[in-house]
């Protein structure tokens, strides 16, 4: 069984991210709540017999973010996978602001869009029988896979050192597809804390500024901590990327990215913070927008103002 594992990890090159995220959704088989599927799954003397709608719900929740949230690419060219093409057609269902808890996709309400990722090909004759050529862990038909209890007993006493290698095989593979997305790593993790810069920090910003709102100019006694380029495509919180936003401002602005002429201001505001991270340069801010306008927001979407 460990050779499996290893003779997985150790593949060169992969034709997508299919295989390690499917197997990904194999970590829950033992160790899963009676509202996230566990009705799928049918204990049996040695094995268990694993409905696919169990794995299919986690396979979509795990796409769902990288689509919508993040919007990576899965291939190198502007081709979509079929995955992606199955939540754009069922987007008004998942919405597509926030992903939905594992226990919605599991609900009787998603059974439509699981019934449909089921019987796509990409399932079908791609990831379930291909995967079995470098990971023989289980036998399957078109509706279950069987898979023995030692093989699930090994996954959930090593859970978190094959989600790490799982998630690291993903992010290699995205690497090569968004080579102009940073942190793609990062956005792999189910949660991610949005961290906040310290009062003190946060206060010296909002004083070079005269204490106003960075977009409209309005002063105010109270601003929100908003991430000039949006913190869906830098999921970090740096003092060079953190501005002053009104209430109105921050709310309408959301996970845009404003017009060119506040690059330009935060470029010149940038220039009296104090400590700014090694990394930062005003060419490294030129193009992380550049990026961000191409690869997350849109080229030719309309950017942002007040």
């Amino acid at each position: 069984m460990i050779e499996q594992f290893n003779q997985f990890f150790n593949k060169q090159s992969l034709a997508s991210t299919y295989k390690p995220t499917f197997v990904k959704c194999l970590l829950d088989i033992g160790d899963c709540n009676d509202s996230e599927g566990k009705e799928w799954v049918e204990d049996k003397e040695e094995h268990y017999n694993v409905d696919l709608n169990f794995i299919v719900a986690r396979f979509l929740r795990y796409y769902h973010p990288l689509k919508f949230k993040y919007k990576l690419k899965q291939e190198a060219t502007k081709n979509t996978i079929a995955i992606y093409d199955i939540l754009e057609t069922y987007k008004d269902l998942v919405g597509i602001k926030s992903t939905p808890p594992l226990k919605k996709f599991c609900s009787k309400k998603f059974s439509d869009m699981r019934e449909t990722t089921i019987k796509n090909p990409a399932i079908q004759q791609q990831v379930m029988p291909k995967l079995l050529n470098d990971c023989n862990i289980y036998e399957h038909d078109s509706k279950k896979i069987l898979i023995k209890k030692e093989v699930v007993d090994y996954m959930k006493r090593n859970r978190s050192v094959l989600k790490s290698a799982l998630n690291n095989m993903i992010a290699i593979y995205l690497e090569k597809c968004n080579k102009k997305v940073p942190d793609v790593s990062t956005k792999l993790l189910e949660e991610i804390r949005r961290k906040k810069l310290s009062p003190s920090k946060f206060e010296k910003i909002t004083s070079l500024g005269d204490s106003c709102c960075f977009y409209c100019g309005k002063k105010s006694s109270y601003f929100e901590q908003e991430h000039f380029i949006p913190w869906n495509f830098i999921p970090q919180s740096e003092n060079y990327n953190i501005v002053p936003a009104c209430k109105k401002c921050n709310s309408s602005k959301s996970d845009k990215l404003p017009v060119k002429k506040y690059l330009d201001e935060i470029i010149e505001r940038n220039k009296k913070l104090e400590n700014l991270p090694v990394e930062y340069s005003e060419e490294f801010m030129k193009t992380s927008y550049e990026n961000c306008r191409s690869e997350y927001h849109g080229i030719n979407e309309r950017l942002w103002e007040p």
